[in-house]
């Protein structure tokens, strides 16, 4: 697994395109896609999946199997709407093959659900496009803040205010984390929060001209062409382009970036997940 680390958003993460897909917060205590079940997987309570390609969900039915021998509470499953039907079919098939009984919560969403993961804490859905139902998520810190009409007010006049007890602040769901599954360029459009988020993990699938991006949208992914020519929409703090395809290395993929996007310190908010075959 590849750790990538920025300031509270700490992530073990595998993000091989079309082999296996796992991001892994331990620290919120939720991942995001199963990929083959890594060990680290099986403590964490929460599972958000993007979609039900195998190379995102295959580990599922393991790391059920395995919180149940461990006697670990029963995970917290949230996935696509549109795909919990057949997947509890599988879930329980799986079940009967096994001889076990396990119990099986599977949680649809729809973008624009809400999650709440703790007090401060809640993951919405995303809309997101690919060639079967799929969302990204984002992670939603609760936060209180001064509201706009004041924010240009000096500091003494401020506590003031707020001495005499009036309305000032106001809750406000900031994205700290966002994660767009697979998906097409229009999830950026489509997605505040997700060029919000003070980290956004975005796939990247294709890189170069022998997959162009015509051949990335007929497949539901995107082209780093793509997401340079849409480098103005970035307001996050680090960007971390996933899910390349087995075709490239990481050097490879380092030097079609530095060579496409010659914007220093946009190349410095960058972090390549990308694994050596």
């Amino acid at each position: 697994m590849i750790e990538f680390k920025h300031k509270e958003i700490h992530v073990d993460a595998i993000g091989r395109g079309g082999i296996e897909t796992c991001y892994i917060l331990a620290n919120f205590q939720l991942a995001f896609d199963t990929g083959r079940c890594p060990d680290q997987l099986i403590d964490i309570p929460r599972i958000f999946l993007t979609h039900g390609h195998l190379d995102h969900s295959a580990g599922l039915p393991y790391y059920i199997s395995q919180r149940s021998l461990r006697h670990l509470p029963p995970p917290e499953i949230f996935c696509p709407a549109e795909i919990v039907e057949p997947l509890t079919k599988i879930l329980h098939l799986w079940q009967e093959i096994e001889g076990f009984k396990y119990e099986i919560k599977v949680q649809g969403l729809t973008p624009g659900d809400v999650v709440p993961i703790r007090k401060d804490l809640t993951v919405r859905a995303l809309k997101s496009s690919h060639r079967v139902p799929c969302r990204g998520y984002a992670v939603m810190r609760k936060s209180r803040k001064l509201k706009d009409q004041f924010l240009e007010i000096p500091g003494r006049e401020i506590k003031r205010m707020k001495d005499r007890g009036e309305d000032i602040f106001e809750d406000r769901d900031l994205p700290v984390f966002a994660f767009s599954g697979d998906t097409t360029i229009e999830f950026l459009h489509d997605n505040e929060e997700a060029r919000n988020a003070s980290v956004l993990f975005i796939e990247c699938t294709y890189i170069d001209d022998k997959r162009p991006v015509s051949r990335a949208r007929e497949w539901g992914h995107i082209h780093l062409d793509e997401v340079i020519a849409n480098m103005h929409l970035f307001h996050n703090e680090r960007i971390v382009l996933t899910h390349f395809s087995k075709r490239y290395n990481r050097r490879y993929i380092q030097q079609v970036l530095s060579r496409k996007l010659q914007d220093a310190a946009m190349l410095e908010r960058i972090f390549v997940l990308a694994h050596d075959h």
